[in-house]
């Protein structure tokens, strides 16, 4: 088996000069001013402003699609502004007021933020979800961001202690973007989440660190003004190609992506998905190339004189989220082929969830239900195969990390979790999966290839995440135990993993 090294950094863990200066600093810092971040959208790292943007879709105060990020700000604002506060449910009436405020903030054109966060940890992140933010055992992260008419930026520096990957300095979730129309074009690194499910997508999530590269988005979602496609409703996209920069079979691949959602009805939204690893060191990078791949031809060739042409590694799918009409929840679901046959995708893994909101004296959010199965149906060969490629041969990861599911491939796993806020504004969450990583255990295929572990290994943990906001910033506490150390690549040292931050807005 082909195994995903880590590479080599010290095990001296010796307390370092800087991470002492950061509490120093922060001690000394809190006469500043609260500022929120100054962006045009809304990122990976907030599961408590997703829970309240979802609970205002579901009553129709929100109409645009939401299952794609980065979400843009300016459809949701102005959905919000065109709601009649007064009319606004009573037990909608925080989420309305969380989200606009956040909003708001967000989108103040000329007034740059700037925030410094610590966090600390015993151990690196093995599992990451939808809103999880620090990866290793300590980072300390500067970030200053603003907006202007026509442009808008976002530099982080994070600096880490004993990092998995020996990256001690990156510069991830850093962007140069500019406004031209309805469109958003940048040059950085972002997190993408595509779907709607809350503990892991099929084809993109946090769980990889973002790759640099150039992208191309709707900023608000009209519907389509052409009689035919008017029943297409609100809709928005998003293009990208990023380059692989770390260590690989193909050096200097590419993963390329696009997206198109939108929702036909209020309570339903549809998101065709689509991504590719391509070209790369002794891969074609031509025009005609790039059409195939993105139109699908000469995918999976059998004479070898067409692999040499073959244009690369393929992703692609749809995903829905559906508002019930008779209950308060949503049912959602994705699939994603590996390959192509007759223009839609083949070899598929799947996806199903449910969510349900709820509201009390004590708590307003959702709690959810979803499963995850990553092996592929309807295939010859059903396992190992998906985020595998026999000709981008380490898969699609980055960083020792895939870029999809935080399971990997044939896995089976069933989680459970609440996420909200309670009466005095503190935003909890709690998480519970189980069942089984690499289920196959098939370590005599030399193609096999798995991010956490080489053989089959049952899955049972549980985590917990606290969050108090205040004028300045915000503290959060979380902790993750798993009853077996199941990471065989050695970001798991104990069963225990408890976490730390502090975060601190100033002018």
């Amino acid at each position: 088996m082909i195994k995903i090294q880590r590479n080599i950094v010290s095990n001296n863990k010796k307390p370092n000069g800087w991470l002492r200066g950061c509490f120093l600093f922060l001690v000394l810092s809190v006469n500043a001013s609260f500022l929120a971040a100054a962006e045009p959208w809304i990122d990976t790292r907030d599961s408590g402003l997703r829970v309240d943007i979802e609970r205002l879709s579901s009553a129709g105060i929100i109409k645009v699609p939401i299952n794609t990020r980065p979400l843009m700000w300016l459809s949701i604002i102005n959905n919000l502004e065109a709601t009649d506060s007064k009319a606004v449910p009573e037990n909608l009436k925080n989420s309305y007021a969380r989200v606009l405020t956040a909003g708001k903030k967000a989108a103040r054109i000329h007034r740059p933020s700037q925030s410094v966060k610590l966090s600390v940890a015993n151990q690196s992140q093995l599992f990451r979800h939808f809103g999880d933010k620090a990866r290793e055992e300590a980072e300390l992260t500067l970030r200053r961001s603003d907006i202007t008419e026509n442009f808008t930026y976002n530099l982080e520096i994070t600096k880490t202690n004993n990092p998995w990957d020996g990256e001690e300095t990156h510069y991830d979730n850093s962007y140069f973007g500019m406004v031209m129309g309805n469109w958003i074009g940048l040059i950085g690194s972002v997190e993408r989440w595509w779907g709607p499910s809350w503990n892991s997508s099929l084809i993109l999530t946090n769980n990889a660190r973002p790759t640099t590269g150039i992208s191309l988005q709707r900023n608000y979602s009209e519907p389509v003004d052409f009689p035919f496609l008017r029943w297409v409703g609100p809709w928005t996209t998003n293009m990208f190609i990023t380059k692989l920069d770390d260590e690989r079979f193909i050096k200097d691949a590419k993963l390329v992506g696009m997206t198109v959602g939108f929702r036909p009805t209020q309570s339903l939204e549809i998101n065709l998905r689509r991504t590719a690893q391509w070209g790369g060191e002794g891969r074609p990078e031509s025009l005609s190339n790039f059409f195939k791949l993105m139109t699908g031809l000469s995918d999976n060739c059998v004479e070898e004189s067409c692999k040499i042409e073959e244009p690369g590694n393929q992703l692609g799918g749809i995903d829905f989220r559906w508002d019930l009409p008779w209950l308060d929840a949503s049912l959602y679901g994705q699939t994603i082929g590996e390959d192509e046959a007759g223009g839609l995708p083949s070899r598929r893994a799947s996806q199903v969830g449910m969510k349900f909101d709820l509201t009390s004296q004590w708590f307003e959010g959702s709690v959810f239900i979803e499963h995850d199965g990553t092996s592929l149906t309807s295939a010859e060969k059903q396992y190992n195969t998906l985020y595998n490629h026999r000709i981008y041969r380490s898969g699609y990861r980055y960083e020792g990390r895939v870029i999809g599911a935080t399971w990997d491939n044939d896995s089976k796993v069933t989680s459970f979790g609440a996420i909200g806020h309670l009466s005095n504004g503190d935003q909890i969450e709690a998480r519970y999966s189980y069942g089984d990583i690499n289920y196959d255990s098939l370590d005599e295929d030399p193609d096999s290839r798995h991010s956490i572990t080489s053989k089959k290994t049952a899955l049972n943990t549980i985590s917990a995440k606290w969050l108090r906001p205040f004028a300045w910033g915000d503290v959060e506490i979380e902790g993750r135990y798993t009853d077996e150390i199941i990471d065989q690549f050695g970001r798991q040292e104990d069963k225990l993993r408890v976490a730390a931050s502090v975060s601190y807005n100033f002018y």
